[in-house]
């Protein structure tokens, strides 16, 4: 019994730290997104100069 204690002990550290490493690789994956976002942002607004300047001649 005393084994079975332990084995579900550390099945449930082992679900909590796997839960733990999931929200920190959201977090990486959002800051990742959010520094690439002016770099987007700015992929876009020369797109849309561009196309409006041709479409403007």
């Amino acid at each position: 019994m005393t084994a079975t204690i332990v084995d579900r002990l550390r099945l449930a550290g082992f679900r909590r730290s796997n839960e733990q490493s999931e929200i920190d690789a959201a977090r990486i994956a959002q800051g990742s997104f959010l520094s690439e976002l002016p770099g987007v942002m700015f992929a876009l607004l020369t797109l849309a100069y561009i196309v409006l300047s041709l479409v403007s001649l």
